[in-house]
């Protein structure tokens, strides 16, 4: 039997960022045997290729002005194409969408999702280059009350609300997945270190893993 491959599309959780209090310092990474791509691997054996496409901020379908190359929706189709053909992609963004520089509802969240949804699904980078790969969309963190005291570098708020809007799309991204005929996997409960509200610590990555992987032996 072939390995079966799984894409994991994320942010700054997938890539393994380490929580600090300091947003201005020097960002630290957790080993790829720490972060939940690296430990899904170690869970699933040799049956299966885990492929780790995390980056900071990324966001759905939205670009920044600085930093530039964010935006999930121009990276996708080129990086599915670039490790076709795979069995599963699991989509795990929207958090950065709920950040105030961006004004966006969690309808609009939402609707972000479901774009990159639509790419997998009408390209033919799954099996045999034959047909789309599965999808599996998990639930955006849901950070702690703090992250929305956090201000930038002019002193503005830039996750207000975040909490309730992270919530909101959590709930959204379950139903989209059933219009899309997708899975869909709460992560809700595993909860973003208590450092800076958002980012997952070692224990949580442990955690995250095991959900996705327990799914992933559901879905596969």
């Amino acid at each position: 039997m072939s390995q079966k491959t799984i894409l994991c599309y994320g942010d700054s959780n997938t890539w393994g960022y380490i929580p600090m209090s300091d947003h201005s310092s020097t960002k630290a990474r957790y080993a790829r045997n720490e972060r939940w791509p690296g430990i899904l691997q170690e869970l699933l054996g040799t049956d299966y290729y885990v492929i780790e496409e995390g980056l900071n901020s990324r966001t759905t379908n939205l670009d920044y002005a600085p930093p530039p190359d964010r935006n999930g929706k121009t990276y996708l189709p080129s990086c599915l194409y670039s490790h076709a053909p795979i069995d599963l992609v699991i989509l795990a963004l929207g958090g950065n969408d709920t950040k105030s520089y961006f004004n966006r509802s969690a309808e609009q969240i939402k609707d972000g999702m479901a774009e990159l949804i639509d790419i997998v699904q009408t390209s033919k980078y799954g099996a045999e280059l034959q047909s789309p790969p599965k999808i599996l969309v998990t639930s955006p963190v849901i950070p702690l009350q703090i992250v929305e005291s956090f201000v930038d570098e002019n002193g503005t708020p830039f996750m207000l609300d975040a909490v309730n809007k992270s919530k909101a799309v959590s709930k959204l991204y379950a139903q989209l997945a059933k219009e899309k005929k997708c899975d869909y996997l709460d992560l809700s409960i595993v909860k973003p270190s208590e450092i800076d509200g958002v980012h997952y610590d070692k224990m949580a990555h442990q955690q995250c893993a095991q959900l996705i992987n327990k799914k992933i032996k559901e879905i596969c």
